[in-house]
């Protein structure tokens, strides 16, 4: 029972005193008068104690009424609206902020009702909005791109996103809860937290990982959480994912060395020959013409290789644009093959061109598309040995027409093959170059195939040949052309 109750039901039982010596008083007021009248009278006692009795009686019930009023006006006043006020405070403490309680503006009661009510929808609203802020970073945290974690001031993982477990691999279960260095087996990673925890300053800090079987780069930003008064509460990374831009960066150096590396050899050599001519070898006409004939292969070298960066580069410009037409497939691949043909001849290599009857005609520009199958035919006969055999098949599907280069020549390794439509790369290096190949046929040959709708792929077996599969859309739609 607490205070409040008691002094209720102290009042109570004083109340209850006060009208039973109010009744007793004025009780014995009336039997007081009761017998002095019955003594003037000469009334028999017997009826006097009877009509005693009777009065008593009707006293008793008259403050059994009066005692009942006031406990049920106290009871309906008091203790019900308190009774009710409890009740809601102990379901806001269960978490349910939806409870409400008796009020009014007029009892004390009624008005605790009223300001438990108001602290009650406070709380829901407040809730309410907590709730959706959790939600809303909740879903930031989990959707973001980099990996987010937090460590608290033990070291334990408390908060990670689902990119943390895609990036290292790791379940959910071996990370909450989790001390950082047993968790991450990474001692670049370990390193970086344990110089936060020591010097309790911001870090950015690029890292190269080896996550199973791959090389990932990563730019982490690690930074302290202080709370109040300079209350250690833990770090937070994100792991920022760099590896395609490190990618893009060591294609581009690739690209530049590529290029000087190019250019500079027939160069170097033209201006080689030349200064020999005229320190006086031009007076030999065998060695004139035999330099000549090698500045004049050097020159053609050159000017193929800047044709071709100057096509790469226009192709992958914004404002490149295919001159489109209906072309004829069988009539597309035999121009093709017959500006190759003397080569074929000269290694005696078969060439088989076989085309279904129910392909016909595709919409496309007939140049690029010639220049798509003259590299990639010159590359089958370039890598293939001497009186071997290309094939050149082309299939009519539903929606396309697929076209396949298939040879016997030395083929390529599985490794290889994610990077060989990348600018400069050679499979073969030296064997390229003597063969007189830029390295930019194929990376031509995929942007070209691709501002058609088109797809290009390349399987191959060391030893036993590759084949080059190209789909050309039938039509093309407007969205593709770019």
């Amino acid at each position: 029972m607490n205070k409040f109750q008691s002094r209720l039901l102290f009042a109570i039982i004083f109340l209850i005193i006060i009208v039973f010596l109010c009744m007793g008083f004025m009780l014995g007021q009336f039997i007081s008068s009761l017998i002095t009248n019955s003594a003037e009278h000469g009334t028999s006692v017997e009826k006097t104690v009877q009509q005693v009795w009777i009065a008593l009686i009707v006293c008793l019930g008259i403050a059994l009424v009066i005692i009942l009023s006031l406990i049920v006006r106290i009871t309906t006043t008091y203790t019900k609206p308190i009774d009710a006020a409890t009740k809601a405070v102990k379901e806001l403490a269960k978490g349910d902020y939806r409870a409400r309680t008796y009020e009014d503006h007029i009892s004390a009661a009624g008005l605790l009702g009223q300001s438990i009510n108001i602290v009650a929808r406070n709380i829901e609203e407040m809730t309410k909005s907590y709730e959706m802020q959790h939600d809303r970073l909740h879903t930031l945290i989990e959707n973001m791109g980099s990996g987010l974690l937090f460590i608290d001031s033990k070291g334990y993982i408390s908060i990670f996103n689902r990119t943390i477990n895609e990036i290292f691999k790791i379940d959910q279960d071996d990370l909450m809860g989790q001390l950082y260095y047993e968790a991450f087996t990474h001692k670049e990673i370990v390193t970086l937290i344990e110089e936060i925890f020591m010097t309790e300053r911001k870090l950015r800090r690029q890292i190269h990982l080896t996550i199973g079987s791959e090389q990932k780069d990563f730019e982490v930003y690690a930074t302290p959480i202080l709370g109040a008064n300079v209350e250690w509460k833990g770090v937070v990374l994100v792991f920022h994912d760099i590896s395609d831009l490190k990618r893009l960066e060591q294609m581009r150096k690739d690209f530049v060395a590529n290029v000087s590396h190019e250019l500079r050899t027939p160069i170097t050599s033209i201006k080689g020959f030349a200064e020999t001519l005229l320190d006086g070898a031009m007076n030999d006409r065998e060695v004139l013409d035999e330099f000549l004939t090698i500045i004049l292969h050097e020159s053609h070298r050159l000017q193929v290789l800047i044709q071709d960066l100057l096509d790469l580069s226009k192709i992958e410009n914004k404002g490149f644009s295919l001159n489109l037409s209906r072309v004829n497939v069988r009539e597309l691949l035999e121009n093709s093959l017959r500006m190759l043909r003397s080569k074929a001849e000269e290694k005696e290599i078969q060439l088989e061109l076989t085309v279904d009857d129910l392909t016909t005609v595709i919409e496309g520009d007939m140049d690029r598309l010639k220049q798509v199958f003259i590299n990639v035919i010159n590359n089958s006969l370039s890598y293939s040995p001497n009186k071997a055999k290309v094939a050149i098949k082309a299939t009519n599907l539903s929606d396309d027409v697929e076209i396949q280069i298939i040879d016997t020549g030395i083929g390529i390794e599985e490794k290889e093959l994610s990077r060989i439509f990348e600018r400069f790369y050679r499979v073969d290096k030296a064997r390229s170059r003597n063969s007189g190949g830029t390295g930019l046929g194929l990376a031509i040959v995929k942007h070209i195939i691709e501002a058609h709708g088109g797809a290009v792929q390349i399987t191959s077996k060391v030893g036993e040949g590759t084949t080059v599969t190209i789909r050309l859309k039938k039509e093309i739609s407007s969205s593709k052309i770019e």
